[in-house]
C-alpha cells in the first residue's frame, strides 16, 4: 500500500520565514510535500477549496490581495467552512494571534525558527492533525456500527 504524502501549503509573504531550506529538510525529514506561496488570490483560494491540502499555514498580514479579504482570517474562515483542511495560523505580529484561536486548529507563535525547530514545530501540527483525523474515523466507525447493530437488531 502506498501512502501520499501530507500536502501542506504555506502562504507567507515574507521569503526568510518558510525558506527553502526548512522545507528541504522537513521533506527529508517525513512523507510531505510542500507548496509555497507569498499571496492569496482569488485563483489560489479557488484551489484551496476544490482540492483540499491537508494543512494550510497562512501568515495573517500582508498575504492577501484585497479582492478576497482583508487578511489571512478570512482566508482560513473560508477555507474553513469549505473544506477538512487543518489550520495553522502565525504572524510576526504576536498581537494578532491573541484570541484568535477559533481561526485555526493550531497557532505557530514564534516564526524565527531554524530549519531544525520548524521540523520540530511541523512534527507537532502534523502529530495534532493525525490525531483529529483519526478521532474523527473512530467516531465514524462507532456510529456506523451502532447503526449496522440496530438495524440487525431490528431485523430479528
Amino acid at each position: 500500500m502506498k501512502l501520499s504524502p501530507i500536502k501542506v501549503i504555506i502562504i507567507d509573504d515574507v521569503g526568510t520565514y518558510f525558506n527553502e531550506q526548512m522545507l528541504s529538510i522537513a521533506s527529508a525529514n517525513g512523507n510531505i510535500s510542500f507548496e509555497r506561496y507569498r499571496k492569496c488570490d482569488a485563483t489560489l483560494l479557488k484551489s484551496l477549496v476544490a482540492n483540499p491540502r491537508d494543512i494550510l499555514i497562512m501568515d495573517i498580514k500582508g498575504t492577501v490581495t484585497k479582492d478576497i479579504g482583508k487578511d489571512g482570517f478570512d482566508v482560513t474562515k473560508h477555507v474553513f467552512e469549505n473544506t477538512n483542511t487543518f489550520l495553522v495560523i502565525t504572524s510576526a505580529h504576536k498581537h494578532h494571534l491573541r484570541n484568535q484561536s477559533n481561526y485555526g486548529d493550531y497557532v505557530i507563535v514564534d516564526r524565527l525558527l531554524t530549519p531544525l525547530d520548524f521540523c520540530n514545530e511541523l512534527d507537532e501540527i502534523i502529530d495534532v492533525y493525525l490525531k483529529r483525523k483519526i478521532n474523527f474515523y473512530k467516531k465514524l466507525t462507532y456510529k456506523l456500527g451502532k447503526t449496522l447493530a440496530r438495524k440487525k437488531i431490528a431485523a430479528h
